[in-house]
């Protein structure tokens, strides 16, 4: 038996050498390039942009407001033309006339809802529930018209429809939201910023939220956490002062200016708060959005954005609004510069799509009631 176990082991023959196996044999995956960032610019000066910002404020005053369709394509044309990626600049495409139609019928609406509070709270709260229902249909419109109207390497963006879904996370998502006092606040903001970034398309590519809904509370209860602290630092310290310019059992009322210095350090607070949130909500918005493999990078620090914000808002009120250009030329290069595209290939198969009208008066209503719907 022992021979014969031997004999069959003997018998039994060798595994074909890799040269012999079948054609069909599966060859290994060629390896992947390491991925290149590359990097977003911007080219501006604030010496250029100011003689077209001087210019166009001229203007629409001089015109009652009809240049300012013309500055707003104007402005845009600069900055995306001075925005580059990979040292290619965007494009805004953008005619005059179609926002100053918009703007028209957003002015007017405006008007009209508050000279209906003159003559009527009916009538004022009617029209502000039709703004409401009319609100995620004018949100669509605005996105699909900054898309269509946004250029890169000849190529326009475009933003899919789904008015629906609009409506879901513009107006419903807003009852359990009041209902459950703003704790939901966060998960809607992730729900509105994923239809944002999913419905949008770039040569030949769908844009992919690589993120949950459940990730925008990290930042907003620590920010939460903040100015709930720095409430009450600012509360005892109000009292503290209280205490000792007073006195105890002196009978004599407070100083006036203490409740102001209260305002300005609560104030400061809310300031700080708000430029650190803004910064990380970017990066975390920014940095989960694919493009068909390429990702989005976004490096914003919130120390160095509070110092540009905090010098611009002094340099602002010092020159009584003439530095406004340098400060937004500033804001833009730091933007710019902080933001990067992940790709392993040279970006040359991205591929046109089909380009439509798209109506600006919704770009402009949005704008005008201070909607915020953007990247």
């Amino acid at each position: 038996m022992h021979e014969d176990a031997i004999g069959a082991n003997a018998a039994a023959p060798p595994p074909p050498p890799r040269a012999e196996l079948p054609d069909y044999w599966p060859p290994p995956a060629p390896p992947q390039p390491d991925p290149v960032e590359y990097a977003f610019s911007f080219d501006g000066s604030a010496r250029e942009y100011f003689r077209i910002w001087i210019v166009n404020l001229a203007l629409s005053i001089v015109t009652l407001g009809i240049y300012s369709a013309w500055a707003k394509v104007r402005t845009q044309r600069y900055f995306y033309a001075n925005t580059r990626l990979a040292g290619v600049p965007f494009e805004y495409l953008a005619k005059p006339l179609p926002i100053l139609k918009g703007r028209i019928i957003a002015v007017t609406l405006f008007t009209a809802y508050v000279l209906a509070g003159q003559f009527s709270l009916v009538w004022q709260l009617g029209l502000l529930a039709v703004i409401a229902l009319a609100t995620p249909w004018l949100i669509v419109r605005g996105l699909a018209f900054r898309a269509r109207y946004s250029s890169w390497r000849g190529l326009v963006f475009r933003f899919i429809p789904d008015y629906g879904e609009a409506y879901i996370r513009y107006l419903l998502l807003l009852l359990p939201m009041v209902l459950t006092l703003g704790i939901l606040y966060p998960w809607v903001q992730g729900k509105q910023k994923q239809f944002v970034v999913e419905h949008h398309r770039f040569g030949g590519h769908a844009f992919r939220f690589l993120t949950t809904p459940g990730r925008f509370y990290i930042p907003y209860l620590i920010a939460w956490g903040v100015i709930t602290g720095w409430v009450f630092v600012a509360m005892f310290g109000v009292v503290g002062m209280t205490m000792a310019t007073v006195g105890e059992g002196t009978g004599r009322t407070p100083p006036t200016w203490i409740p102001f210095a209260m305002m300005a350090v609560l104030y400061a607070g809310y300031f700080v708060v708000f430029v650190f949130l803004s910064a990380a909500l970017v990066n975390l918005v920014y940095n989960h959005v694919d493009i068909g493999g390429r990702r989005l990078q976004s490096r914003l620090k919130g120390r160095r954005l509070l110092a540009i914000y905090a010098l611009n808002t002094l340099a602002v009120l010092a020159s009584a609004g003439l530095l406004i250009p340098w400060a937004k030329i500033r804001l833009a290069r730091y933007r710019a510069e902080s933001t990067g595209l992940l790709a392993r290939d040279d970006l040359e198969g991205l591929v046109a799509e089909r380009r439509g009208e798209i109506d600006a008066t919704a770009a402009e209503v949005d704008g005008l009631f201070d909607i915020d719907i953007g990247l």
